[in-house]
């Protein structure tokens, strides 16, 4: 299952990273360009991790919802102050969302498992 989630995580990543280099490209300030992005990324991995790493099988739920989304929004908290920090810092913008994502990526996944698709279980 974990490997599941790095493959979904690697792929919501590619997803993220891209759209803020993307929106760097087109001139967007760099602490700016990471929130669309992360929104994007946030969404696409709730579906996969849904279907894919967790194979949930019941009906969405709103409760699901919820609960996946309180997780994704403090990982992505977390996620954007490392950036923010390592940015300010002089670290470029992807090289900063690279370490960010990396140091939240264990939390996640048993935060995931085990509050957002409990009932799985």
């Amino acid at each position: 299952m974990f490997f599941r989630f790095i493959l979904v995580g690697g792929s919501g990543f590619v997803v993220d990273v891209t759209l803020t280099y993307v929106l760097v490209l087109l001139n967007v300030e760099p602490w700016l360009a990471r929130v669309p992005a992360i929104i994007v990324a946030m969404t696409y991995t709730w579906l996969a991790n849904r279907c894919f790493t967790y194979k949930v099988k019941t009906a969405r739920s709103i409760t699901e919802v919820v609960r996946y989304g309180l997780v994704a929004v403090a990982m992505a908290m977390v996620n954007y102050l490392i950036y923010i920090v390592l940015w300010v810092m002089g670290c470029g913008p992807v090289a900063a969302v690279i370490v960010s994502t990396i140091c939240q990526t264990i939390v996640s996944f048993h935060a995931y498992r085990r509050f957002a698709f409990r009932e799985i279980e």
